[in-house]
């Protein structure tokens, strides 16, 4: 996506930790905003929290405004109403169905799932490697995943994937 989009398009993390793109040489180039569960006046919602992902809207429209009055966002990305509503294209990238497909769609997003190949079984079912959760706490996940199911717009095994498939859902 990089430097093909940069200009047209804003790209932000949203974590629940402190895994921030920024301290990242490799992808920070890629990132023009990070909110973390972590941040002050995020804290303590954090994902699944429909707070974090309210918090990182309001860091895209702070940016976007800016950089419209700057000429530097194009019309691929959003465009301005008259009445200068934003109108937004978001597509939120996650591993996690709950926590990224579901949460992000209950706030608009079109989700696309990543996840490895090798982690899913013949049924396409996740299969986590190991758990601390209680059988409890599976369960109550496990149903939470299922609801999350019906708003994947995509799945990638793959990040090379990704571009190909936010155009697929930018276009469609």
């Amino acid at each position: 996506i990089g430097a093909a989009t940069k200009g047209k398009v804003v790209i932000g993390a949203i974590t629940n930790g402190r895994g921030n793109p920024f301290d990242m040489p490799s992808i920070s180039p890629y990132f023009d905003f990070c909110i973390s569960g972590e941040d002050e006046g995020v804290f303590p919602k954090r994902k699944p929290d429909r707070g974090i992902y309210e918090a990182a809207l309001r860091r895209y429209r702070d940016l976007v405004l800016v950089e419209t009055k700057n000429g530097s966002v194009g019309d691929s990305a959003l465009r301005e109403e008259e009445d200068n509503d934003i109108v937004l294209n978001w597509v939120h990238v996650g591993d996690d169905l709950a926590n990224d497909v579901g949460a992000s769609a209950s706030c608009g997003a079109k989700a696309v799932w990543l996840i490895e190949e090798s982690l899913e079984d013949e049924t396409g079912e996740v299969v986590p490697s190991w758990s601390t959760a209680t059988n409890e706490e599976l369960e109550k996940r496990a149903k939470l995943d299922e609801m999350a199911r019906q708003y994947v717009s995509a799945k990638i095994d793959k990040l090379d994937e990704l571009p190909s498939v936010i155009m697929g859902i930018l276009e469609g």
